[in-house]
């Protein structure tokens, strides 16, 4: 029988990639955070229209109900991040990091700087909630407080302490947790914000400026996109990342029943001119979203020049035979026409259950790996997505236990969240995949879970 350190070991690896439907059902997990900075994207607007087809070959936009639209930032490596193009506050520089740290009983929090040495010390303030994930959206600091439904916006000047509070559950809570379970959120203006719940089928509109259920305005209806295979109590697609890649806003939605994928993932088209969801294909007597290659959509990252790249985590499979079906790919954001894999799990040897760019094609996956007796090992390995077929996967940066977060710093570093028993802590590479750091940052008494970069 395994022992328990390496079933726990093992549930961390095949949690991380969010494949829970059901918010009664769905444990604190150690949710692979995949962040970066902000920047605007290369415009595409003269690319085309960008609305549904039409029978002449045109575009007519067709939307569903709803109230309001969520963006995400995309991203970028510049340290001074200006949104107003896309509607969010001016301009923030970016200084610090800020880590989130968990054991699934507690948590915590680590701050430190990313230049010009890397650096991080453990804080004393413990949070509100262990499933906890910190985002930068609009030089706006939010705490996503995923088991008490929660979306915490932290003060800037005295981190990490919570600024203000916004509760997300609908009505009287009976004590249960992730009864919202938010996952993801973007600052599209300073009065308004947009967070992705993964237990409900909606987006919630809040007023991150704001405290209490006030702060709550309205929300977008994502029923309309939900996969009629699909059919789990919650009503919920399983919404996860959103990103902003070009003038539209994708949400992954995982489409799962009873954990598992009942179809390709897709992503939720909107369009923040109008906060309106998209349907892709008028030639259908459905409401179409962004159908995917693979199941069950993992993460989302967008490059600077405006490219879309989507990673699959396919079938998660909790013990070994792992079932590899997943891949990257990318998603043309106009037309949105799918690339196919451009690298399959079959290939790596394993479920990706995590991405950063670090330019137009190059990319760092986080490889899982189940091992005999119920371990798991994890890998950053390095891609070419624009490489001739065969040549795509590179060197492997590192290997080791778990991995709790990847992102990429202003400074166009990798810092890569290390869970493993005895080493945990944070470690840094510089894009040509040399190490940094010595020795893994301490993170305190937890190890670290999710990581944001802040002013």
């Amino acid at each position: 029988m395994a022992s328990r350190s390496s079933l726990l070991t093992l549930t961390v690896a095949a949690l991380s990639v969010g494949c829970f439907d059901d918010a009664a059902l769905h444990p604190a997990t150690d949710d692979l955070g995949v962040v970066d900075v902000p920047t605007t994207p290369a415009d595409t607007s003269d690319a085309g229209p960008d609305a549904e087809k039409t029978a002449d070959g045109g575009f007519d936009a067709d939307v569903a109900d709803g109230d309001d639209a969520a963006l995400d930032a995309p991203k970028d490596g510049a340290a001074d991040v200006d949104d107003a193009a896309d509607g969010a506050s001016p301009g923030c520089m970016l200084e610090r990091v800020l880590v989130t740290t968990s054991n699934f009983v507690s948590g915590g929090y680590a701050l430190g700087r990313f230049a010009p040495t890397p650096s991080l010390v453990a804080s004393s303030v413990m949070a509100p909630d262990q499933d906890h994930v910190p985002v930068q959206s609009g030089c706006v600091i939010y705490n996503l407080l995923r088991g008490n439904d929660v979306l915490a916006v932290l003060d800037p000047t005295d981190l990490p302490n919570v600024l203000r509070r916004i509760p997300l559950r609908a009505g009287s809570d009976g004590g249960a947790r992730y009864q919202a379970n938010p996952y993801d959120v973007y600052t599209y203006a300073p009065d308004k914000a947009y967070v992705v719940q993964y237990a409900v089928p909606r987006i919630a509109v809040v007023d991150p400026s704001r405290d209490g259920a006030d702060a709550v305005l309205r929300s977008i209806d994502l029923s309309p996109v939900r996969s009629p295979d699909d059919r789990d109590t919650s009503g919920s697609p399983e919404p996860t990342s959103i990103v902003r890649a070009g003038r539209h806003v994708f949400v992954a939605l995982q489409n799962l029943n009873a954990f598992t994928p009942v179809t390709n993932g897709t992503l939720a088209v909107i369009d923040p001119a109008t906060d309106t969801l998209l349907d892709i294909d008028g030639s259908t007597p459905a409401f179409d979203a962004v159908r995917l290659t693979g199941r069950n959509p993992v993460a989302m990252d967008v490059t600077r020049g405006g490219r879309l790249v989507v990673v699959e985590g396919g079938v998660v499979v909790f013990t070994p035979p792992q079932m590899l079906d997943g891949g990257v790919e990318m998603i043309d954001p106009v037309t949105y026409r799918p690339s196919g894999f451009l690298v399959t799990e079959a290939q790596l040897g394993g479920d990706i259950k995590g991405i950063v760019m670090l330019d137009e094609s190059r990319a760092w996956v986080v490889v899982t790996q189940l091992m005999a007796g119920g371990a798991s090992s994890e890998r950053v390995v390095e891609l070419n997505l624009d490489a001739p077929m065969g040549s795509r996967i590179g060197a492997t940066i590192v290997s080791t236990g778990a991995i709790g977060a990847i992102a990429r710093d202003p400074g166009g570093n990798v810092w890569v969240l290390d869970r493993t028993t005895g080493r945990a802590g944070a470690r840094v590479f510089n894009p040509l995949g040399m190490e940094i750091t010595t020795a893994p940052l301490s993170s305190g008494t937890y190890p670290p879970a999710g990581i944001a970069f802040v002013p």
